[in-house]
């Protein structure tokens, strides 16, 4: 074996290189000026969003909708335990209470039935999570949400290019947000947007990102001086960063058409194993960018070896989050135990992601697919 498959390439060059290279030149260095601009109208016109805005993260994008939605003290917000750290802190940072749920273990995606059995006359958000650029089944939660009058805030981190029923994620709910960090099919380093069709929550989110000011008023010669006008921070990123997802933006349909092919191939050749592992799903109506490939073993015992195994075979594979409500955090303050949400639990002691970006050749993912079909039995000891 004389070559490695790491876990993860971004597929970034030349292009964004020249990309920031000219912001800088051009002076473009702060936010919210001529290239995130620019680049909020590109990402509206994929998206189909009538509102975006360019922020600093997917985790400032969900506290710029938590506060948009004025979301304090005595709220409640349901969201899963499978999920980001960055989430749930959001939640706890406006003194809201977090309630978790568990998620569906085929999809691993939230348990629609279970958000109805959490909500309670203080709930005002469900915050779904779409795992791996998978859809949750949007429709039902919209559902769910209008009966309860409650607001859906969509973690849509994962999810640049991934659709339910012709819709982009992010745009489906009241807010969504996404990422462009380093890890993502799309990425500026860092990075996140802000997505709504409602105007009236745009502007506020418009306010909160530039530290509760109206900057962006004075911004587009609307006003001659801005002032503060509610509580904000400082939420704008760089249009050098911009100029780099804008080169980015440029090659989504070749990283998702790739991402598409390949995790098309794992699961052809994989297929066979299904006793053993199981296999990602996509519900009926969605189209998923492939984010990401988990596959699951049937212990934390089995993942292990199987990570352990594959690295073995300069292969790198990683497991994935740790149940929210297990940690020290969760357990201390918000009263939580191991054992609350057994199928999250479950799910993450025998989550096994394997490398999937457009980069894999078919070399690459022959080998990857004879090494994990040769592996099993020695898992299984």
């Amino acid at each position: 074996m004389n070559f490695r498959i790491p876990f993860h390439i971004p597929d970034v060059g030349a292009e964004e290189v020249n990309a920031a290279k000219s912001a800088v030149l051009d002076y473009a260095l702060s936010g919210n000026g001529v290239v995130g601009r620019k680049l909020e109208k590109y990402v509206k016109k994929y998206t189909g969003a009538k509102y975006a805005l360019f922020t600093t993260s997917c985790t400032s994008a969900v506290e710029m909708a938590l506060m948009a939605l004025e979301i304090g003290k005595g709220d409640e917000v349901v969201l899963p335990s499978f999920s980001f750290v960055s989430v749930v802190n959001a939640v706890v940072k406006t003194g809201a209470k977090p309630v978790f749920i568990d998620i569906d273990e085929e999809t691993l995606n939230v348990n629609v039935e279970l958000i109805k059995r959490a909500i309670t006359p203080r709930t005002k958000a469900i915050i779904p999570v779409h795992y791996a650029g998978h859809s949750c089944p949007m429709d039902k939660i919209v559902s769910i949400a209008k009966k309860f009058d409650i607001k859906i805030i969509e973690d849509a981190a994962q999810a640049m290019g991934s659709f339910y029923k012709g819709r982009h994620l992010g745009t489906i709910g009241d807010i969504g947000c996404i990422s462009f960090h380093g890890t993502k099919n799309l990425t500026c380093g860092e990075g996140g947007f802000f997505l709504t069709g409602n105007k009236r929550i745009a502007q506020k989110a418009d306010v909160i990102r530039e530290k509760g000011t109206n900057r962006s008023l004075f911004l587009k010669g609307k006003i001659a001086k801005y002032s503060w006008m509610s509580i904000g921070s400082s939420y704008v990123q760089s249009d050098i960063l911009a100029a780099i997802a804008i080169e980015q933006l440029k090659k989504i349909k070749w990283v998702n058409k790739h991402r598409k092919q390949n995790a098309k191939y794992l699961n052809t050749h994989l297929e066979k194993l299904n006793k053993v592992i199981k296999l990602p799903v996509v519900i009926k109506g969605a189209e998923s960018n492939w984010h990401i490939y988990a596959v699951r073993l049937r212990s934390r015992k089995e993942r292990d070896s199987f990570i352990n195994l594959l690295g073995k075979n300069s292969i790198e594979c990683r497991s994935h989050f740790v149940p929210l409500h297990t940690s020290f955090f969760a357990r201390k303050h918000l009263g939580c135990k191991k054992g609350d949400f057994p199928i999250t639990e479950r799910v993450c002691d025998c989550l096994a992601r394997v490398p999937l970006y457009p980069q894999l050749t078919r070399r690459d993912l022959h080998y990857m697919s004879e090494v994990i079909e040769k592996i099993i039995s020695y898992v299984q000891k």
